[in-house]
């Protein structure tokens, strides 16, 4: 049964549904997205592993348990991964050489708990080196490219994920979001994904392995997909800790369907001091904030505390140690980098002294306490994902010149949440020159069902205006 081309595309949600009443298999549901991919990779080459073979296997498996009596949450769904997730005995490569024929003996604990709600891995998807660009390109796999202009990039470092779902391809993903690499993507591809609070999905299985880093907390996994409420569907489902992620936490998950609009005072901003973005980006950050006004919410223009330090702090807290850390890593990718990542690698300074890094953990916890303060101000604030639509390959965003590409400053409104540790989601709401654009929706810590609701009200309201889901061929 192929999947519908007509506009309003079943969502996961709704196929999870079919499967239910058995009005579809698990077998014909995972082999239309095996055809879809096989037809939309060649342009965009977005997946980097899929044995068809076991995949289907495992859905007529998934058949026969749900023939049988079996029903678990996700029984059926295919999901894709971001190739930095170790799925068992599927290349885990993370983009790199190093780790070129790394196939791990056991699943990230998120795969884990998603095999273990029913769900069926399909394949691995294209991602930068070490997850560190928001330009999905490796010297292993090659460029992943944009699925509504395959001269422009998909973002990083989930990009293959956020290409593959753009072009309707995949139902469900699984990506990590450090600065911006899971709302980068969906920003660009015209989909959806959430960065959850630090601590709510263990990230244990995620290579390179962050939370003994300078990256302490802020790397996150969390769910992609084509609507809101397929991200509602998963993070549940992979939430909570598995006691090996020392930041993991047992906080409550609230039910995003419990939200009222009427009740929430909602925050818009369209510019952190750092990166002016195009007139359509702030368009639609404030079209967002009056359709959410009209609809029923108080909504107030804000003044965040200042964000300025925000991409700073994220580099200098990676970088503190100098890149010994990860030029450890890479030793085995033999000097085979992109361009782009060599540029990383050999832009690496010297260590700091302990003291040093003591004064920058200060800074760095100075800033997450002033921004979650502010947060803790409105039940959800609205801003800028970065400065506009996806640009064309090896090109930084909107106003950005080409000169300061590797500074990384249109990514500040990003930053500043990852820094933060709050959770925020993205979704698209308007469009520039046929480009998607998206707004982040950024809630209180662990008020990641606020956040949902609030995108997924946006969804409704603004979908007219969206251009979605690419039909490449």
């Amino acid at each position: 049964m192929p999947m519908t081309n007509d506009t309003r595309r079943p969502s996961a949600v709704e196929w999870l549904q079919r499967l239910d009443a058995k009005s579809v298999s698990a077998e014909e549901l995972v082999q239309s997205v095996i055809d879809r991919i096989e037809a939309v990779n060649p342009s965009l080459n977005a997946v980097v592993a899929l044995d068809a073979e076991q995949v289907i296997a495992q859905a007529r498996l998934s058949d026969n348990e749900r023939a049988s009596g079996i029903s678990r949450p996700l029984q059926g769904l295919p999901v894709t991964v971001k190739d930095s997730i170790d799925v068992e005995g599927m290349i885990s490569t993370g983009g790199s050489y190093a780790r070129e024929n790394y196939r791990p003996d056991k699943d990230a604990t998120a795969i884990a708990r998603l095999r273990a709600a029913g769900a069926i891995i399909v394949g691995k998807t294209n991602l930068p080196e070490y997850s560190s660009s928001y330009e999905t390109d490796n010297a292993l796999f090659g460029r992943t490219n944009n699925p509504f202009d395959i001269n422009r990039t998909p973002g990083g470092s989930s990009g293959g994920e956020g290409a593959l779902l753009g072009a309707d391809a995949s139902l469900l993903g699984i990506g990590a979001d450090g600065g911006g690499s899971i709302r980068v993507p969906s920003h660009y591809c015209g989909t959806v994904g959430i960065r959850p609070t630090v601590g709510r999905v263990p990230d244990t299985g995620h290579w390179p392995h962050t939370c003994d880093t300078g990256y302490r907390d802020m790397m996150c996994i969390g769910p992609m997909a084509r609507y809101v409420e397929d991200l509602a569907l998963l993070l549940p489902v992979i939430s909570g800790p598995d006691w090996i992620d020392p930041y993991a936490c047992g906080a409550d998950l609230g039910d995003p369907h419990s939200v009222q609009l009427n009740d929430l005072h909602i925050g818009f901003y369209t510019h952190d001091g750092v990166a002016k973005v195009s007139p359509e980006t702030r368009a639609a950050v404030i079209d967002s904030a009056m359709a959410l006004e009209k609809g029923g919410g108080r909504v107030s223009e804000v003044t965040p505390p200042d964000l300025t330090q925000a991409t700073s702090l994220f580099f200098s807290m990676i970088g503190a140690d100098g890149g010994k850390r990860t030029w450890r890593d890479l030793e085995g990718s033999e000097g085979r980098h992109h361009i782009q990542f060599q540029t990383l690698l050999d832009g690496f300074g010297e260590s700091i002294s302990l003291t040093d890094y003591f004064d920058l953990q200060n800074q760095f916890f100075q800033f997450r306490s002033r921004l979650r303060h502010f947060l803790c101000g409105y039940d959800a604030i609205l801003c800028p994902v970065t400065t506009g639509p996806a640009p064309l390959h090896m090109q930084p965003p909107y106003g950005i010149p080409q000169e300061e590409y590797y500074n990384y400053a249109g990514f500040n409104y990003l930053h500043a949440y990852a820094v933060a540790g709050a959770p925020s989601t993205v979704v698209p709401v308007a469009e520039q020159e046929g480009l998607p654009l998206g707004v982040q929706v950024v809630s209180q810590p662990y008020q990641e069902h606020i956040s949902l609701a609030v995108a997924g009200l946006l969804e409704s309201m603004m979908g007219e205006y969206v251009p979605r889901f690419k039909p490449i061929t």
